[in-house]
């Protein structure tokens, strides 16, 4: 018999499984990216940027929270390690988090400008979309999920007052790499996807041609990364932090491993976007050290 703390212990680990804050401080991470693109200098905007970054945090674990709780009766099946399938959080508390979290993103919306508060609520209510029917279809999810990645970036700028041409062009970036994540995701997730009689991008297009669009973005998407050493030059330690931190990775690593199908190197591949998206971060902080 569980005792009440190591019961209160087992419901916190499961919260923070479903809610995946290290997902929810890399998006707030980026919001301040965003702020630092686009004036350089985020200290006089300090309180509205933290704000920003947090709204942005608390709608990303929103979107994990009613994502798995939509995907409840598939990951019974593909992923029963997940919180709810395996009985460490039930349902009906999924659903609270759910109402907690979009409550608790449009309270601090509040203390933002008017036109990101309606941002914030609009990403909201696309993120739930994005779990209750486009994730379903044919590129509309993958669309959903690229609009709402790429617009952390300009949503940090506006709060900071300003978007710059670094703003669009990181945004650019995000928007091609979260297509591209999302399509190699469908690819692994094809055979739970197929069995629940789902058309997502891979079970639409086959693996083969889902495999082909998704180095096809990757390579475009490192085509933007380079962008900046002809529209804004910005130091040499740019393009050396970027090879080592994103292009080699993708050129060396990840473009390999989904040259064909084989469901271990896809799921390599997919592991692997995402730790590059993190370590992305640190050639887009060296973009303006020569503004």
């Amino acid at each position: 018999m569980r005792t009440p703390l190591k019961q209160i212990s087992s419901e916190a680990q499961a919260i923070a499984q479903i809610t995946r804050p290290h997902v929810a401080a890399q998006a707030a991470l980026y919001t301040i990216l965003g702020a630092y693109l686009g004036t350089g200098n985020v200290i006089s905007q300090l309180p509205t940027v933290i704000a920003a970054a947090l709204v942005v945090a608390v709608v990303v674990a929103f979107g994990f929270v009613i994502n798995d709780d939509i995907d409840l009766e598939l990951d019974l099946l593909t992923k029963p390690a997940r919180p709810l399938p395996a009985g460490l959080l039930s349902r009906a508390d999924a659903r609270r988090l759910e109402f907690g979290l979009g409550g608790t993103a449009m309270l601090l919306a509040i203390w933002l400008p008017p036109p990101l508060f309606w941002i914030a609520a609009a990403n909201l209510a696309l993120t739930a979309a994005y779990s209750l029917a486009l994730k379903r279809t044919v590129l509309l999810g993958n669309l959903a999920m690229a609009i709402l990645n790429s617009s952390v970036i300009l949503f940090g700028g506006f709060a900071a007052g300003t978007l710059s041409a670094l703003s669009w062009i990181v945004a650019a970036m995000s928007f091609l790499y979260t297509i591209a994540q999302e399509v190699i995701y469908t690819v692994d997730d094809i055979e739970g996807d197929r069995q629940a009689g789902l058309v997502t991008t891979a079970v639409y297009l086959g693996v083969a041609r889902s495999l082909q669009l998704f180095r096809s973005l990757m390579v475009l998407t490192m085509l933007v990364a380079l962008a900046p050493l002809w529209i804004v030059r910005p130091s040499p330690l740019y393009l050396a932090v970027l090879l080592v931190c994103t292009l080699l990775p993708i050129v060396l690593y990840v473009l390999p491993l989904a040259r064909h199908y084989q469901p271990a190197k896809v799921r390599q591949a997919c592991e692997a976007v995402k730790i590059i998206r993190l370590t992305s971060l640190l050639p887009l902080i060296l973009l303006r050290t020569s503004l």
